[in-house]
């Protein structure tokens, strides 16, 4: 996985993205791309964090993430959701200043949960039953897709585009948060560059003792402004998503080789043991080696009576 940006591969006709999602105890750090991107939860629990912002999504919530912001998921234990990613090649037809939109990006489907919308996105006259009545549309639309990508009948994929521009549509019209001015989105574009290019040093150099000093220093800023920004436009420390990469790498190294733990560990830049064992117990449910035991036990079809 390509970490500091994800290159989204269309696999379809029409180039966009769909796929239903199985995932358990996943982890995805930071990345950001230039599709839209739209989680519909079917089943299960995800953290999701989008720059500053964490949401926590169950069954039916519907969760966006605007052209090139900043993003983490942490799936929970066993979780499906429809995924659904839409390229700058669709965006462009919304508006000439669609890269300056921005859409809602959390739509509950409690409607307890209007506030949190209220109190995290700056929505305050929007009324709870406009917002339900948007997710059930959305709702509607990504049931559709679903059926016309199981069904693949002649020209489904004509369909399919229909029913995206259906969904653009409706973003369009009822879940549009703002367009940006062009000279705070020329000033955002900037801040985000400089944090991407510091992402890009730390997927680099994950496996090496990193120092705020050293990265601070690729910006000219000292390490005190760093962090303040970082944490501005990612939602986290920068320790936290370099240990996020690390968490990645260890976890892949883990399945997919025979090394030793400690030498793994060593191998991505872990030295602080205890504790990213701990961190690790906390996101996957048991140690490494349990954890590689049950793999492989799943592999050879083998469970536990």
């Amino acid at each position: 996985m390509q970490i500091e940006y994800e290159n989204v591969l269309d696999d379809h006709l029409g180039k966009i993205h769909f796929s239903v999602v199985n995932t358990c105890d996943i982890l995805i750090p930071a990345h950001w791309h230039e599709h839209l991107e739209i989680i519909y939860m079917i089943k299960g629990n995800i953290t999701a964090a989008i720059n500053d912002t964490n949401y926590e999504l169950k069954e039916g919530d519907i969760f966006l993430v605007n052209t090139n912001d900043i993003h983490y998921t942490l799936t929970h234990g066993d979780s499906w959701y429809y995924l659904l990613q839409i390229p700058p090649v669709h965006l462009e037809r919304i508006s000439a200043s669609w890269k300056g939109m921005k859409f809602l990006e959390y739509m509950p489907a409690k409607p307890e949960e209007t506030e949190v919308i209220k109190d995290i996105q700056g929505i305050e006259k929007r009324e709870e039953t406009e917002l339900a009545k948007l997710r059930e549309l959305l709702k509607a639309v990504f049931e559709k897709i679903a059926e016309l990508y199981d069904e693949k009948t002649k020209g489904y994929h004509l369909l399919v585009l229909g029913e995206v521009y259906r969904f653009l549509y409706l973003l369009y019209t009822k879940g549009i948060i703002a367009e940006e001015m062009a000279e705070g989105r020329q000033s955002t574009r900037r801040d985000l560059k400089r944090m991407k290019m510091c992402m890009e040093f730390a997927q680099n150099h994950y496996s090496e003792d990193i120092s705020l000093a050293d990265v601070a220093g690729l910006l000219s800023v000292t390490p005190e402004h760093f962090c303040r920004l970082f944490r501005k436009y990612t939602g986290q420390t920068f320790l936290a998503y370099v240990n996020q990469i690390r968490m990645d790498h260890f976890y892949n190294d883990l399945l997919e080789t025979d090394e030793n733990i400690t030498f793994l560990l060593d191998k991505n830049g872990i030295t602080n043991y205890k504790g990213f064992l701990k961190k690790f117990r906390d996101i996957y449910g048991e140690s490494p080696r349990a954890v590689r035991q049950k793999k492989r036990q799943l592999s050879l079809g083998i469970t536990e009576s």
